[in-house]
Formats: structure tokens, sequence, C-alpha cells
């Protein structure tokens, strides 16, 4: 199993878009800071 973690994206949306499309993955987890900072 393929787990792909997250953090820190800041509304970096291209360079996520370009991980979401690399990467195959099959659990996505997400520890904060999606969108905008602080």
């Amino acid at each position: 199993m393929r787990i792909l973690i997250l953090s820190d994206i800041h509304g970096n949306i291209f360079p996520l878009e370009k991980v979401l499309k690399l990467e195959s993955y099959d659990l996505m987890i997400c520890l904060g800071d999606l969108v905008d900072y602080g």
C-alpha cells in the first residue's frame, strides 16, 4: 500500500496538482495547512 502524506500546501495548487498526477497512491493523508497561511 502506498500512502501519500501532505502538509503545508498553503493554496499552492499547481505543485499539488503535479504531485497528484505524477504519483500513484492508495491512501492520501493531509496533515493540515491546505489553504492560506497562518
